[in-house]
């Protein structure tokens, strides 16, 4: 269930967050093949940016690339948050009064981090 709670969680955060990326990524790609002086600004700044990608491509082109970008957050996060939750339910981390280890925390924290990372690499690319 933690799977799904954190695919679903990163899926709406992306669906926010997805737009000033595609901004982002054009502004940065802006003259790119030409040299240094010789482009013409086509984005004078995110607002601007905004206005003239909805112009060009739709309300949808703010939208671009949505599908690779929730497959990723749904493959990373998933398995971030449905590793984590095992190794605390396992008790692997857990002490003898019940409580959690700190250091087993961070460990079980990074190493999920790691697997989810390494997973979700090449949705991400």
């Amino acid at each position: 269930m933690d799977f799904v709670i954190g695919a679903v969680a990163a899926s709406g955060a992306v669906l926010v967050s997805n737009p000033m990326d595609v901004l982002k990524t054009r502004m940065q790609l802006q003259g790119e093949l030409k040299a240094r002086g010789h482009y013409a600004i086509i984005y004078k700044n995110i607002v601007h940016a905004a206005f003239a990608v909805a112009k060009a491509d739709g309300i949808v082109g703010l939208q671009k690339g949505l599908v690779p970008a929730v497959g990723y957050q749904i493959v990373m996060n998933g398995i971030r948050f449905g590793l984590y939750q095992k190794i605390l339910d396992s008790g692997i981390i857990t002490r003898d009064d019940g409580s959690v280890s700190t250091l087993g925390c961070i460990f079980a924290g990074v190493s999920v981090g790691v697997v989810g990372g390494f997973v979700g690499s090449p949705l991400y690319l």
